[in-house]
């Protein structure tokens, strides 16, 4: 902490300001919530991959490394954010930090904040993936993705493209010290996590507009690609039908869209919801409590995903359904009735 950042916490926080003793608004808060539900999560997270793995039926092996690709990014992304760098943010301000190991091994804040967009990115990207895959598997689709060269580049122009467009702001850090004292100027009394923490200011002035604008524009261009993948899979299987086509065939596409469909929507919700909330707060309406809420949303994020991928597809459903009726099975215990004949002989 800089000497001006010392005497403001000296001299002005303690007669100025109330802390704030709601548990969940602190550090610690977030770290038991977040860790909770990603221990919570992790065994469904890996019941999830096991049934992609060893219960995907045939018909349905062409969109399996999607879903392992989805899976696998959800259990790296839960947790990194609730264990390597669970991130601790101060919106409506572009600053935060991040709590957990990288932070005990002294790794740049800007570093983990790279980590955690790259995560961010890759998790969106991995759900696109699924309409994308869905959308190729058409064979009548005039757009879908033959090539796999074509499919790693059109992955790799997304996710460097999002990245590169966010790499000024890394490379623009403004005055950590003018930075803060501007934010006190505007909010005297965040919370002492603000003082006691590495808090790390990504933007400030111009480079606050261009962050959101940036942020807003990868956000809708990436949505825009959902929209057009699923508006390919809707045409070509509802709306030009073909005889070319087997009914059985147009039935096994259509069960398959609507899978990928409902399996991303409450991730998706879960996703954009809290971001839209929080890139539409007014600076006046900092609330460490409500950051904090939305960061455990984007925690559970990852097993709604992999539950998603559970409960909406039929193999795996079926799967856990045997689980569950042989264990009651199991679990049933046995009564032997004698007849009233053999107790009277």
């Amino acid at each position: 902490m800089s000497d001006t950042l010392s005497q403001y916490f000296i001299n002005v926080y303690p007669n100025l300001c109330i802390s704030d003793t709601r548990f969940l608004a602190t550090k610690q808060g977030l770290l038991l919530v977040c860790r909770t539900i990603t221990l919570l999560s992790l065994p469904i997270q890996l019941l999830s991959a096991y049934c992609i793995l060893k219960k995907t039926p045939e018909n349905m092996k062409l969109v399996k490394s999607s879903l392992i690709n989805l899976n696998i990014m959800c259990i790296v992304s839960s947790i990194t954010f609730s264990f390597i760098a669970c991130p601790y943010f101060c919106f409506p301000f572009l600053a935060g930090s991040t709590i957990g190991v990288f932070t005990d091994w002294c790794v740049p804040m800007s570093v983990q904040y790279c980590l955690i967009l790259a995560f961010n990115y890759g998790m969106i990207i991995s759900i696109i993936m699924l309409f994308e895959n869905r959308s190729s598997l058409i064979t009548r689709n005039k757009f879908k993705i033959k090539k796999i060269s074509n499919r790693l580049l059109w992955i790799m122009v997304n996710f460097f493209g999002c990245m590169g467009l966010m790499a000024p702001i890394f490379l623009n850090l403004p005055h950590q010290t003018e930075a803060k004292m501007a934010i006190l100027k505007i909010l005297p009394c965040p919370n002492i996590e603000f003082f006691t923490e590495p808090i790390l200011v990504l933007a400030e002035g111009s480079w606050n507009t261009y962050m959101i604008v940036v942020c807003t524009l990868t956000y809708i261009v990436l949505t825009l690609q959902v929209l057009f993948f699923t508006s390919c899979c809707v045409y070509y299987l509802f709306i030009s039908k073909t005889s070319q086509v087997s009914l059985q065939t147009r039935r096994i596409q259509v069960r398959g869209f609507y899978g990928i469909f409902f399996q991303t929507f409450i991730p998706i919700v879960l996703i954009l919801a809290p971001l839209m909330i929080l890139m539409n707060r007014r600076r006046d309406g900092y609330d460490q409590l409500e950051n904090n809420i939305m960061m455990f949303t984007l925690c559970s994020q990852s097993g709604a995903t992999c539950l998603s991928i559970l409960l909406v597809h039929t193999p795996y459903r079926n799967f856990i359904k045997s689980i569950i009726w042989k264990q009651r099975e199991s679990g049933t215990p046995i009564t032997h009735v004698t007849s009233d004949l053999s107790l009277r002989t």
